[in-house]
């Protein structure tokens, strides 16, 4: 959530750095500051009446004190009045007030200023490559026939058991979603995240601190007792220190946790509607760090190298992009995507997602931390997957596969798979 009093000081500036994402937030803006200022004038009202309340008060007494009871009940015949005045004011102060933080939690977070103008995908900015894409001396198959060959995946069963959109992985390919879980959670661990099992039902205000309400409800699957299914472990792990004042000797905050994650996605009708990249159920490996502000933009790097680092030594082709303004998410302030190759695609597809939202969310969440001035202070929230797991598992089937369909496992996966280096 952005800064009343800075949205008051810096109008032009939040409107020009929100139209780079889309110019349809300036209207919203303009009706921010038009019930500010009704607002902020009903404020001064109720001050003034509060100052002709404490003189009245005062002339009642000596009045009283001096046996002059006409002149003192003529004033506080004037001050019933002034008094439903202010009992007026008060209710529709309150009221505008609870229509501005509505209006607030409906406005995105700044781009930052190294973020790049556009729309759209077709205006991100390609900022490294790691490897040249996967090649075959044979015609390669997609992970949804490779899994089907190898019985590591049935659909169908899916399907009965629940609807579209969802898998149940078998066999050793249940086991190799495992061992993905397991070896990135500890890549993670290794490079100083603490670890987290948190649960995957949230209460509504879980997802307004991290931005997924009141904008996106639609994309959510919501319980019929008012909770939700958690879209990510993004959102149990900032929440978690929601409403604290933290030790600033104890930042940065690294938590890691992997987690089942739920999507409806509304919007994605026709979309990859094949295999497991866009599923209504699927696995994640989380990062966040709450960090102090002067250190977030050095964690930011930080935490997409340590996502970079595992499809490294996973040897799997990638890239990185830096989303344009308008194609980050609500509550991001700069993000870097890294796509990994995938062969049926002949293209590189998401796996990962690394955002500084700044105090965007911590504001929402009051989270702070005293500062050396003694002052209270919102941290900066980061959040990064590290990495989506059922999209890994599809990019290792598909880059390791072999003419015979079978599926060589990663050296570095095969401890977690006792020793197997062929999954046939």
């Amino acid at each position: 959530m952005l800064d009343i009093n800075y949205l008051r000081k810096n109008s032009e500036e939040v409107k020009n750095k929100l139209s780079k994402r889309n110019k349809k937030w300036i209207v919203l803006v303009t009706k921010i500051l038009t019930n500010d200022k009704k607002y902020l004038g009903l404020l001064n009202e109720i001050e003034k009446i509060n100052a002709q309340k404490n003189i009245a008060n005062k002339k009642i007494n000596n009045f009283f004190a001096q046996h002059k009871n006409d002149e003192a009940k003529k004033i506080i015949t004037q001050m019933t009045m002034i008094k439903d005045k202010a009992i007026e004011n008060e209710q529709l102060s309150k009221k505008i007030k609870n229509e501005i933080d509505t209006l607030l939690l409906s406005l995105p977070n700044l781009p930052d200023d190294s973020v790049p103008n556009g729309q759209d995908e077709n205006d991100n900015k390609v900022i490294k490559k790691w490897s040249l894409p996967t090649t075959f001396n044979f015609e390669p198959k997609p992970h949804w026939i490779l899994g089907k060959i190898n019985g590591l995946v049935d659909f169908e069963h899916a399907i009965k058991l629940t609807g579209t959109r969802f898998t149940c992985y078998t066999n050793y390919g249940a086991k190799l979603l495992r061992a993905l879980i397991q070896y990135t959670l500890d890549k993670n661990v290794e490079a100083g995240f603490i670890e987290y099992l948190p649960p995957v039902i949230l209460n509504r205000n879980t997802l307004i601190g991290t931005g997924q309400l009141p904008k996106f409800e639609q994309d959510l699957f919501k319980l019929t007792n008012g909770f939700f299914l958690s879209p990510t472990a993004e959102c149990q792990l900032t929440n978690y220190h929601a409403n604290e004042i933290l030790d600033p000797k104890n930042l940065p905050i690294q938590l890691t946790a992997n987690t089942c994650c739920f999507r409806s996605e509304a919007g994605s009708a026709g979309k990859d509607t094949k295999g497991v990249i866009r599923q209504h159920q699927f696995y994640k490996t989380e990062m966040v760090i709450l960090s102090n502000p002067k250190e977030s933009w050095m964690k930011h790097e930080f935490m997409t190298r340590q996502a970079e680092k595992i499809l490294e030594e996973l040897k799997l082709p990638y890239r990185r992009i830096l989303l344009c303004a308008g194609d980050m998410g609500f509550s991001a302030a700069k993000t870097y995507d890294i796509e990994v190759w995938l062969p049926s695609y002949n293209a590189y597809k998401e796996i990962s997602s690394c955002s500084n939202c700044t105090d965007f969310q911590s504001r929402r969440m009051k989270i702070r931390f005293k500062d050396n001035d003694g002052k209270n202070k919102y941290v900066h929230t980061l959040n990064g997957s590290g990495l989506a797991i059922d999209r890994l598992w599809a990019a290792i089937v598909e880059n390791y596969q072999q003419s015979d369909g079978s599926i060589v496992v990663p050296e570095v996966l095969q401890p977690y798979l006792h020793g197997m280096k062929i999954i046939k």
